[in-house]
Parts: structure tokens; C-alpha cells; sequence
């Protein structure tokens, strides 16, 4: 078949914008990945009971997940993101809601408020040849009536129950919940020597 002149010029530019679209990943014959969003939902299990509220104040995160992209881990060496996989929100706002959320089913009193922060030094998948597992490391200071009253650096590992993304934010809420526990357990011996007045100086509830 002979193809005229004037059809090859309209041919060519669209045969070559065909080719451009494809080699950019944007072929018009294939569709986009969908991407997910996943958030932090500790299991509701009884936390220990607090004799006073626990006003919620800032979180922090060291810089490589302060992103709302997936962090996953391959070798001690190699941190990577997600393109398709993000978190619903800035972790930072995440982990300082489910501390929030935490707090108000434990306290069952209302004397001289706890005043909780923290930095999250590490939420992460790690991808290991015999199971993938969610890292949580988490800092953790608590005031009360302006003293000190707990200052500790926490960190858990939890396996995921398969290898992807959801299952590792089930696994990292419940490494999360278990680092509350421990919280809420210390908290709950400071009670008895807990100082009175005072006024809560963090952030207060999201």
C-alpha cells in the first residue's frame, strides 16, 4: 500500500507521539497503578488504667519518615519508598492520634494531667528472606505538673502476617500498641507520687 505524502506528515507526528507516550510510561494502552493508603489502627485490646488524663503534645520524626511515602527496608544499609503505597496522613499526625485515641480509653481519673511526646526514629517495612516485619523505634517523654516523670527510647518488631504493605501497618500498629502498654504500665507507678496542681504545657489533643 502506497501512502500518500500528505498522510505520511500526519502519520509521522502521531507515530512518534505514540512512541514518546509509550517510552514515559504512558501508553494509552495500558492503565496507571492505583495508589493505597494505609493508616494505624491499634487492636483494642485493655490498656492499663491511668488515675489522670494524658494530654497529647507534638511528635517529631527523624527525616527519612517524616513522608507520608512507605518506607521499606531491604539490607541494614538501603532505605527505599513506595510510589504506589503512602500513608493516609503525615505519620507524625498518625502515631500522635493513636496515642491520643490510646490514652482516652485508659484514663478512668482526673487528677494532675500526664504530658506526652515523642520522635519517631523509625516506621518501616523490613523485607527479610524469611518473613517481612514492620520496625517501630519511638522516644517517649512524659511530664507531669513540670517534672520528668518517664524519658525512655522504645523500639519493636513485629512479623506481618503476609508479605505487603496493609500487613505491615497491621504489624506496626500493634508493635505501636505494645510500646503504649509499656508506657501506660510505668505511668501507672509513677501515679501514687504524682505531684499536685499544675497545668498541662503540651499541645493538647489533635
Amino acid at each position: 500500500m502506497t501512502i500518500r505524502p500528505m498522510a505520511a506528515a500526519v502519520l509521522r507526528p502521531m507515530a512518534a507521539a505514540l512512541l514518546l507516550a509509550i517510552i514515559s510510561g504512558c501508553s494509552p494502552f495500558t492503565s496507571q497503578q492505583q495508589i493505597r493508603y494505609y493508616t494505624l489502627a491499634l487492636p483494642q485490646a485493655a490498656a492499663p488504667a491511668l488515675d489522670a488524663p494524658v494530654v497529647t503534645g507534638t511528635f517529631t520524626a527523624d527525616e527519612p519518615y517524616a513522608t507520608a511515602r512507605l518506607a521499606f527496608r531491604t539490607s541494614p544499609y538501603r532505605l527505599d519508598y513506595y510510589t504506589y503505597h503512602r500513608w493516609a496522613g503525615d505519620p507524625r499526625n498518625l502515631v500522635r492520634a493513636a496515642v491520643r485515641d490510646y490514652f482516652e480509653r485508659a484514663t478512668s481519673g482526673s487528677s494532675t494531667p500526664f504530658e506526652i511526646e515523642g520522635n519517631i526514629r523509625r516506621i518501616e517495612e523490613v523485607d527479610d528472606p524469611a518473613g517481612w516485619h514492620g520496625d517501630l523505634a519511638l522516644d517517649v517523654k512524659v511530664a507531669r505538673g513540670g517534672s520528668v516523670v518517664l524519658e525512655r527510647a522504645f523500639r519493636e518488631s513485629e512479623p506481618a502476617e503476609a508479605r505487603n504493605p496493609e500487613a505491615v501497618a497491621a504489624a506496626l500498629s500493634r508493635a505501636l500498641k505494645r510500646v503504649l502498654d509499656q508506657v501506660a504500665g510505668e505511668l501507672t507507678h509513677t501515679g501514687a507520687s504524682a505531684p499536685t496542681g499544675g497545668s498541662p504545657k503540651l499541645g493538647g489533643s489533635l
